[in-house]
């Protein structure tokens, strides 16, 4: 059995090194690309651990029976009659778990849809939203024009953009492009196109993902009527 300072060593290392470990497996999994303040990663590793060490406990009571009433049992776990290197291992695995669950919810934006839930009864105005306004107009868009920093006109289908915070980033396929002295539009002859935040001085949405299907159907129905 552990005591004294040995013991409260340990307890500390399973109360925080499960949850470090399980928040490095979701931000990985979940491509989190936003930089996180250290309170607010120490706050979600420490909200990890609880779940990794509760599940690993509430497993270890059922297949084993070895049932921990008080804190200072946590040890003991590790301990007693000797040391269980297994259980350690098993630990850490439930980590990684718990990890994957949190990379999941992520890659689901599962946060996302909650609060565009929440939002949408609470608040219902599209003026005021939690989000930016470039990630609120991209996220409807399906055909926009950009303006580019030397006068440059590109319209295209939206292939990706940028989310996290930083350089607003915008990549186009099927574009046509247009520059001063050129007569109309031509072809970028292209598949992508990438445009950088310090090049881009406007984005205009010609399409929402809304419209273009109202095209579509509206394309089929006059092509069925023919």
């Amino acid at each position: 059995m552990l005591t004294g300072t040995v013991q409260d060593l340990f307890l500390a290392l399973v109360v925080v090194v499960p949850g470090f470990i399980a928040t490095q497996v979701a931000i990985s999994i979940g491509v989190v690309r936003t930089e996180l303040s250290k309170w607010r990663i120490l706050i979600t590793s420490l909200a990890a651990s609880l779940a990794a060490v509760t599940l690993f406990l509430w497993v270890l009571e059922v297949l084993s029976g070895t049932a921990v009433t008080q804190p200072q049992e946590v040890g003991d776990v590790f301990f007693t009659p000797q040391f269980r290197p297994f259980r350690v291992v098993l630990l850490l695995g439930f980590s990684g778990v718990v990890g994957a669950v949190g990379g999941l919810v992520l890659i689901l934006d599962l946060p996302k849809r909650t609060r565009n839930f929440l939002w949408k009864r609470i608040a219902p105005s599209n003026y005021r939203n939690f989000h930016e306004p470039w990630e609120g107009t991209l996220e409807d868009a399906a055909r926009v024009q950009v303006l580019t920093s030397d006068g440059a006109i590109f319209v295209g289908s939206i292939h990706q953009w940028s989310d996290d915070g930083k350089q607003p980033q915008i990549a186009l396929e099927n574009i046509e492009w247009h520059k001063p002295g050129m007569n109309g539009f031509e072809e970028t002859g292209t598949d992508i196109e990438l445009f950088f935040g310090d090049d881009i001085q406007q984005v205009s949405v010609i399409d929402t993902k809304e419209s273009a299907r109202e095209r579509i159907e509206d394309d089929a129905d006059g092509a069925n009527q023919e």
